[in-house]
């Protein structure tokens, strides 16, 4: 633990020394921090972030190309870099920083209103949901199990090989099996005939948005790519968010599963990296 609050402080004190140097952005130095303070706990890496957007708003060129490079890495989910809480950080400095003019300001603001959208740590939003049978579901009925969401498109190729990936999973397979973990497929566009075609497993829950909430009244901001993942605990508190590798959701699960702290808050800030 302390050579990794120690590895922080090193990490706040490159940011400093550098950014005395930012007339122009050195945008590899500056991704590779973002990398760096990923692989820290979390509450050192937001002492990391705070350190470096305070550092540049020394520079406000730099700052804007910082915050500019962390949307573009931080806060896109297809980017090896995508980090959310990483990104909330830097939205939020921006959003009361003295740098940005009020103008500047609005966009920040947007994109963190929408990145706090059921945001890690927080309870997941209900999600109405229609499955082949014809019932309607609700995602915040009673659950002790964990929950898997995966946002998904039938028509998208990528969708359909994560799918084929996720029928082979011995590891969502075993916890199904062990009712340690319900697997909800969530389709959020409006084309019912191709949602009715789509075919799973019996383990896994196929549904549909079927009344649009998700869209119309943007109750989960998904990206333009999918799928992505949801990992919800049994309280329904949001663990990760907009995961694109079903990889690092088994590896989640598997540091959950084995995890004595169940404590969902705990478990978040566990699986920030």
């Amino acid at each position: 633990m302390r050579k990794l609050i120690f590895s922080a402080f090193l990490a706040i004190a490159a940011c400093m020394s550098c950014s005395a140097q930012f007339y122009g952005v050195d945008v590899d130095k500056l991704s590779l921090l973002f990398k760096q303070a990923g692989k820290l706990p979390y509450d050192n890496a937001m002492i990391v972030m705070n350190s470096t957007m305070t550092a540049l708003s020394q520079n406000p060129q730099g700052y804007r190309k910082a915050l500019e490079l962390a949307e573009n890495q931080l806060g896109n989910t297809a980017d090896s870099l995508h980090n959310e809480e990483l990104y909330i950080a830097c939205l939020e400095h921006a959003a009361s920083s003295f740098v940005l003019g009020s103008s500047e300001k609005e966009r920040p603001k947007m994109l963190l209103d929408m990145a706090k959208k059921n945001r890690i740590g927080t309870t997941a939003a209900d999600i109405e949901y229609v499955t082949p049978d014809g019932k309607e579901h609700h995602l915040n009925e009673p659950c002790e199990q964990y929950t898997l969401l995966y946002f998904n498109d039938p028509d998208c190729d990528a969708c359909q090989k994560v799918k084929a990936n996720m029928e082979q999973s011995t590891t969502l397979k075993s916890l199904v099996d062990q009712a340690l973990l319900r697997v909800v497929a969530i389709y959020p566009d409006n084309n019912q005939k191709l949602w009715k075609k789509s075919k799973f497993p019996a383990w896994m829950v196929n549904g549909w948005d079927k009344k649009q909430a998700i869209e119309n009244d943007g109750t989960y901001i998904l990206p333009a790519t999918l799928p992505v993942f949801y990992l919800l605990a049994p309280d329904n508190t949001v663990l990760i968010k907009n995961e694109p590798s079903l990889k690092r959701i088994e590896g989640a699960l598997s540091r959950v599963m084995t995890s004595s702290d169940k404590d969902p808050q705990s478990l978040a800030k566990m699986l920030f990296n």
